[in-house]
């Protein structure tokens, strides 16, 4: 055996003893216990790269669950907006056509009522025209009456007859006239255009509500209809609803829906496989139990068949008595799909148009919202300047108050002036010369002090009001704005948009607080390690404060009597520098290891760094599109100030205008105030007509029971048709019910047709599985003999090592003697001095390297200490072996302590020799550095032990869990040694049945043949019954068309609606005319029945005395004159006349 298999071996029989597998060791085995401990290591490490993976998998699964939450609540809430704007659109349409009945039914009465009244109106107005003939011609026989009364005829002596006019004639009444014969005079009946025939009315009437009852029967037959076709498309939209809202109630975008779905199938694949082993040892019996009921489930298709048969017989007999129905409904169908394809289309549209209007309004309101804020700011400085003006106001006014004051004071002072230049003229007129030398002077400087005073006035005046127009141009720009910023408002009322804007807001602030929460745990992180690095720093510096405090207590204390001492600890202190030398060489390679590891934290700590400062970026981004939009927002804000400046210059032109407007409201308002009480009278005059129609209602209640049997007839004809309906729809469910036996049976054919075929592929895969299950088994006894070989060679390896025990004892014996030989030469010791010396410049470089490492340790340590927080217990050992350690430290500082006393003493001894005495300071102050950096090496190290020992517990645990496992698999393969047994058995049965169940599949494919052809016979059946769902659908269409044909009708007969409401409005306002003027006309009536009373008292009066008259000729012997002359004798008065 060479020496380097012999190395290999004794590496590889340590590993196997730190790993706790003392069996014996072969050379033979070598290669492959080589093999089996790469693989070893190698399995760890993708243990740890998979765990790792899915760490950071389950890291960006939350990130990404993190982002996608906004998006899939944004996305439930437009599907939901989306379902409840479709539930109100429909819940809108069923009141409008509520809202529409309603108006047709009020529109009917209304013209009833309108008739009624016309016919009333009619009546009324023929009947006054009789009472104005009849007082017509009552008016022209009492004017005839007091023209023949007028005029009285007087005999004169001279036997001539004179008309005495105006003078009243003297009767004497012994007796009353006797009553005339006849009752009343008769009245010419004029020629009447209209004579009101109540019975025929009434026939007409009735004859009009038969036809319009006609009509609505037809019209609530197609309603009903109409009613039907939209409930079954109302039922439709709401399942395709329901399912949309299903589908988007999460929020969930097809991307994450897919992501979620490979998930749960990698789930189950990896069930599947562990289950593989339970699933093969029933699969025979559930394919026998399978074959069984597929040929129970052949009879039964079998008499299945018989029975369809039968039935397809008695539905071929049906269906040639449904065609003609369905011909008639073909059409409709095809209608009322083509109206709902059509009605599609439009809602599609719609949607796509609500979609672009929500963009355009979610700019707008970005808009409206930058133009809110920018109104507040402009409202609170119009508040500040709105003070100022009430302020300058008050000014104004005081300053008005005063221009009236002087204005008064300027009138009062010219009136003087006036008085006094008249004064002064008269005082020269009467005075003369002298006089007027004198006064002039007084009166002129009086007079030059007014006109002083005057212009001082003005020109105060002048200053003010220009003040004032300035301070009202800056009161008139702000109105402007203010005014600019309600037109803003007006036009729109964004209320509820800036409700969505607010709401948007507050996510987009939720947002951004929780990414500053992250941010601020990323900061948190940060200040923690920065804190642990300051807290090893101080550490570290405390050490070196105390290292040297001791060295300055070592020089000053007396160690001249310790110099023997400090050469016998030196010695030892160089025995031990040689352990912890080799110590070193086996800790570079833990460290080695430990690079390699920290260099793949490195990597993925890079990569969640990249990802950061992907996010960062992004944000970044985001951050400099923000900034662009506010660059644009001031743009348009600049633009909207210039506008306002330009309306405010307009503004104060309009000012002048508003006072004219406010002139012009105030009459408005008068004219308004009168208008309502004009109404108050006319509701007055209604309520007195409402009475009149009342009566008029009494008749119509008549007729509306004429119409309630009417609709009698109309429900029981209604409901004839109705159950004629439920019977054509009981046989197109029938219909349907058959169409869908039918598409079941084919689907059972063709799915086991698809079992048949799986059974075929799942008995070929059985044996497959066999073969390899077989080569399986064999590979097993092959890996347990070589088992049994790598136990024996394990063995021997133990006894080996236990030989190489002893002869390491033996060796440490013999280099102790060495070491007391090396005491004695100190010419040695000078040049391993000098080696030492070398070896700690490599160790100061190697001491840079090691703080670089540090550092890097640092922060796998800050990441080894998130789990080492849930592990206590062990922290709790760890620092049971830190203060193990650290009384080990305080021994080495003992020993320093004692070393620099030893090194003393040895320069007091040797001050002859001063060039060794300072070559031996260096070397011991270089080997003070040196203890002190295996000190903190030492700690180092002790940190690296213990992560090492958890790593090491770590992999004990996986090596139980492997020891478990292996334990798991004997006992899986002693089970599957016992089922290949049972399999081979099973075999030759499954063997011998497949034979019998191939005869079967033989039997069972020439039935399905004949099922095929019976099958082809239904599709061809199916075919020409699709043909007639073709025709039914075509008349759907029709009758879709029909319908909104109607729905246009429906409008127009709206719009018609709302014109006769208007022309309703002018008829109201006509009969309120008309009842005033027959008030006004019932007023005169009852007049003219006074005076009619008057003039016939008067006539009776007149006839008594005409009587009484002839009595006293007759009397007198007198001839009695005729009527005429009669008549005419008495005389005339104007009281009469009144």
């Amino acid at each position: 055996m060479t020496t380097a298999a012999e190395r290999k071996y004794i590496n590889i029989r340590k590993r196997l003893d730190q790993l706790g597998y003392r069996q014996t060791l072969t050379v033979e085995c070598l290669p492959l216990v080589e093999k089996l401990f790469s693989d070893l290591v190698h399995t760890t490490e993708s243990l740890r790269k998979s765990k790792l993976s899915a760490v950071k998998a389950e890291k960006e699964s939350a990130n990404f669950d993190f982002v996608l939450e906004p998006y899939k609540l944004e996305n439930a809430k437009l599907s939901r907006e989306n379902n409840e704007l479709y539930l109100e659109l429909m819940k809108l349409r069923e009141q409008s056509a509520q809202h529409i009945k309603e108006l047709k039914t009020t529109l009917k009465e209304s013209t009833r009522e309108t008739a009624d009244l016309k016919f009333l109106n009619n009546q009324y107005v023929h009947k006054l025209k009789l009472l104005e003939k009849e007082s017509k011609a009552k008016n022209e026989k009492i004017q005839q009456l007091q023209e023949k009364n007028l005029h009285a005829v007087v005999q004169t002596p001279g036997g001539k007859k004179r008309s005495i006019a105006f003078r009243r004639q003297r009767m004497q009444i012994d007796q009353p006239v006797p009553p005339s014969e006849v009752s009343s005079y008769p009245v010419p009946q004029p020629d009447d255009p209209y004579i009101a025939d109540l019975l025929q009315v009434a026939d007409n009437r009735i004859q009009e509500l038969q036809q319009e009852v006609h009509q609505l029967q037809e019209k609530l037959a197609m309603m009903e209809s109409g009613l039907r076709d939209y409930n079954k498309q109302i039922e439709l939209r709401e399942r395709e609803i329901e399912r949309l809202s299903s589908a988007l109630d999460g929020g969930c975008s097809s991307d994450i829906l897919s992501l979620e779905t490979k998930n749960k199938t990698n789930e189950k694949i990896i069930a599947h496989l562990n289950i593989q082993v339970d699933f093969l040892q029933q699969a025979n019996k559930d394919l026998e139990k399978h074959i069984q009921d597929l040929m129970e489930t052949k009879e039964t298709v079998t008499t299945e068949v018989v029975n369809l048969s039968n039935k397809n017989e008695k539905l071929c007999q049906e269906l040639t008595e449904i065609d003609q129905l369905a011909q008639q409904l073909e059409r409709h169908k095809e209608e009322v799909l083509e109206t709902a394809d059509k009605e599609l289309g439009e809602a599609k549209e719609e949607i796509k148009r609500n979609i672009s209007e929500m963009r355009n309004l979610e700019e707008t309101m970005a808009k409206l919202q930058l133009e809110l804020n920018l109104c507040h700011k402009e409202k609170e400085r119009l508040s500040d300047e709105l003070l100022i003006r009430s302020d300058l106001e008050t000014v104004v006014h005081q300053l008005e108050q005063e221009k009236q004051r002087l204005s008064k004071k300027i009138e009062s002072f010219g009136d003087t002036e006036r008085e006094l230049t008249l004064e002064v003229e008269r005082m020269r007129l009467e005075h003369g010369i002298k006089r007027r030398d004198k006064s002039p002077s007084r009166l002129d400087t009086f007079l030059k002090g007014i006109e002083e005073e005057r212009d001082f006035y003005k020109k105060e005046l002048e200053r003010l009001q220009h003040i004032i127009q300035r301070r009202s141009c800056s009161i008139n720009y702000s109105a402007h704005e203010k005014a600019s910023t309600f037109k803003m408002l007006e036009k729109g009322d964004y209320n509820s948009e800036i409700h969505l804007i607010t709401r948007e807001r507050d996510e987009l602030q939720h947002m951004l607080e929780r990414f500053e929460k992250h941010m601020e745990d990323i900061q948190a992180n940060v200040k923690l390690l920065t804190a642990e690095r300051d807290k090893l720093s101080v550490l570290y510096h405390e050490a070196q404060e105390e290292l040297s405090s001791l060295r300055h207590e070592s020089t000053q204390s007396t160690v001249s009597h310790n110099v023997s001492l400090m050469e016998k600890e030196k010695e030892v202190a160089i025995s031990d520098l040689r352990r912890v030398i080799a110590e070193k060489e086996a800790l570079k390679d833990k460290l080695k290891s430990f690079q390699e590891m920290s260099l793949f934290g490195k990597s993925e700590l890079e990569k969640t760094i990249e990802h950061l400062t992907y996010v960062n970026h992004q944000l970044e981004n985001e951050n400099c599109e923000l900034k662009s939009k506010m660059l644009i927002m001031k743009e348009s804000m600049e633009s909207l100030e210039n506008k306002a400046k330009f309306q405010a210059q307009k503004l104060s032109h309009v000012a002048g205008d508003s006072s004219l407007h406010k002139t012009e409201m105030n009459s408005l308002r008068i004219v308004n105030e009168q208008l309502q009480r004009s109404l108050d009278d006319y509701q007055h005059r209604l309520s007195i007509q409402r009475g009149e129609l009342e009566s008029a209602e009494a008749q119509i209640k008549v007729l509306e029971e004429n119409i309630g049997k009417l609709h009698h007839k109309m429900t029981s004809q209604d409901q004839e048709a109705h159950v004629m309906k439920k019977t054509i729809g009981v046989i197109d469910k029938e219909k349907d019910f058959l169409q869908e036996t039918v598409d079941e049976k084919t689907e059972q054919i063709a799915n086991l047709q698809e079992n048949l075929a799986n059974k075929e592929k799942a008995i070929a895969q059985m044996k497959i599985t066999f073969s390899e299950y077989e080569s399986s088994l064999n590979q097993l006894k092959e890996t347990l003999t070589n088992r049994d070989r790598e136990i024996n060679s394990l063995l021997r390896q133990l006894d080996a090592t236990n030989k190489e025990l002893d002869d390491v004892g033996r060796s440490k014996e013999i280099s102790c003697k060495e070491n007391r030989r090396l005491q004695d030469d100190l010419a040695t010791m000078a040049r391993e001095n000098q080696e030492i010396s070398l070896e700690l410049e490599a160790a100061v470089q190697e001491k840079e390297e090691m703080k670089s490492r540090v550092h890097n340790y640092i922060t796998e340590v800050s990441r080894w200490e998130s789990l080492m927080a849930a592990k206590e217990k062990e922290n709790q050992d760890l620092l049971d072996r830190f203060q193990m350690l650290h009384n080990r430290a305080e021994d080495w500082e003992v020993k320093a302590h004692q070393a620099e006393g030893k090194s003393s003493s040895v320069r007091l001894e040797l001050l002859s020799i001063d060039t060794e005495r300072r070559h031996l300071r260096e070397r011991v102050e270089l080997l003070e550095k040196e203890i002190q950096e295996h000190i903190n090496a030492h700690h180092a190290y002790e940190s690296q032990i213990s992560s090492m020992t958890k790593a090491i517990s770590r992999l004990e645990e996986e090596l139980r869990h492997q020891e478990d496992e292996k334990a798991t698999v004997f006992s899986d393969l002693s089970s599957l040694r016992e089922l290949c047994i049972k399999l081979d058995s099973g075999k030759d049965i499954m063997t011998q049945q497949l034979n019998a169940k191939n005869l079967e599949y033989e039997r069972v494919v020439m039935e399905l043949e004949n099922v095929k052809s019976e099958s082809d016979l239904l599709k061809t059946q199916l075919s020409s019954e699709r043909h007639t769902i073709k025709n039914l659908e075509s008349l759907l269409a029709t009758n879709r068309d029909k319908e909104f044909h109607s729905h246009l009708t429906s409008q127009e007969k709206d719009t018609e609606i709302q014109l006769l409401k208007e022309k309703l409005t002018l008829s109201e306002s006509k009969l309120t005319s008309q009842s005033r003027e027959n008030t006004m006309l019932r007023a005169k009536v009852a007049q003219l029945q006074t005076d009619h009373d008057a003039m016939k008292r008067q006539i009776s009066t007149e006839r008594y005395e005409r009587e009484r008259a002839i009595q006293e000729m007759r009397r007198h012997g007198l001839p009695t004159p005729p009527l005429s002359s009669t008549l005419k004798s008495p005389l005339h008065s104007p009281e009469h006349i009144n």
